[in-house]
């Protein structure tokens, strides 16, 4: 059974250059030998609002029903890849809800058998990749040092145990030619055929 790759896309409208590199990362996946399953949130009408009252706790998000699918998909997947536009420094609203309800205690990360004062879990996402395709308009050297981007791998990603973390990304989308524009699709195919491979081989 070929390596599944679960992949996140998080973008309003079908026509945009966003999904013409979700296109271009499937086909890579599949050329290297992996299995695509794309779960694209705004299509989904997924829920990405997180309500936390007397009745609904966070200590209890790994039994609600709503997101058992997502949870179920997170679990079984080899490797997970985002593909998503960064909107004012960071992910879109819709993206952070899915991390927000999905990524829960008992699934991505665990304190069990840590010590109370522990400030670092048990990172449950290890073995697994994680790869981040997007865009912004900011300058290349501000994508390089992206604050928004560096609290996600730390915080989000390398807390749960994902390793390696990786992005690919292009600047200045709106400054950027048809030319260029094309070749970043490829390379993105190029790079999605890579981890493709790479789990295949590991497999």
């Amino acid at each position: 059974m070929n390596p599944t790759v679960l992949v996140v896309y998080c973008h309003p409208n079908p026509e945009s250059y966003t999904h013409a590199v979700l296109e271009a990362v499937r086909a890579g996946l599949a050329e290297g030998g992996c299995e695509a399953q794309v779960l694209d949130l705004y299509a989904e009408g997924f829920d990405p609002v997180l309500v936390v009252d007397e009745e609904r706790r966070r200590r209890d998000l790994d039994k609600v029903e709503y997101t058992r699918r997502y949870r179920e998909q997170i679990a079984a997947c080899d490797a997970m890849v985002f593909v998503h536009p960064v909107w004012w420094g960071g992910f879109p609203a819709m993206l952070k809800g899915y991390l927000d309800r999905t990524f829960v205690s008992g699934l991505t990360y665990s304190f069990q058998d840590r010590p109370k004062t522990a400030v670092f879990p048990r990172g449950l996402m290890r073995g697994k990749e994680a790869h981040f395709f997007y865009t912004l308009d900011s300058p290349a050297l501000v994508a390089l040092l992206d604050p928004g981007w560096l609290s996600n791998y730390f915080t989000v990603f390398r807390y749960c145990g994902f390793g390696p973390v990786r992005r690919h990304y292009l600047a200045r989308l709106k400054l950027t030619t048809l030319e260029e524009r094309q070749r970043w699709l490829a390379t993105a195919r190029e790079r999605a055929i890579s981890l493709a491979r790479r789990l295949v081989r590991e497999r």
